[in-house]
């Protein structure tokens, strides 16, 4: 469970960049725009940290840490994509 739980998460981080790409290039200039980079590579970073997880846990038995490690990382991926929504959001009010 802890696993399905790490590989969700990344598979929703995944979702998550390409939507940060997506709305990159719908940003105009500005602070929108000049942060979204910023943002995009934390975004990287965390599904490649997503990863290293999933790969450094994957024959360790689960516990009671690694189910609490799995939860938070899944409700941070979940965390982003509502940011990326609400940005979503502002960006097509901006139009």
């Amino acid at each position: 469970m802890d696993k399905l739980l790490i590989l969700l998460g990344l598979l929703l981080m995944a979702y998550n960049l390409a939507l940060g790409f997506r709305l990159r290039r719908a940003a105009p200039g500005g602070v929108i725009g000049e942060r979204s980079g910023q943002m995009l590579f934390l975004v990287g970073f965390f599904a490649l940290a997503y990863l290293a997880v999933l790969l450094l846990t994957w024959g360790q038995s689960p516990g009671l840490s690694q189910y609490l490690l799995a939860a938070v990382l899944f409700l941070g991926a979940v965390f982003v994509l509502l940011v990326l929504r609400l940005l979503e959001a502002v960006l097509a009010s901006l139009e």
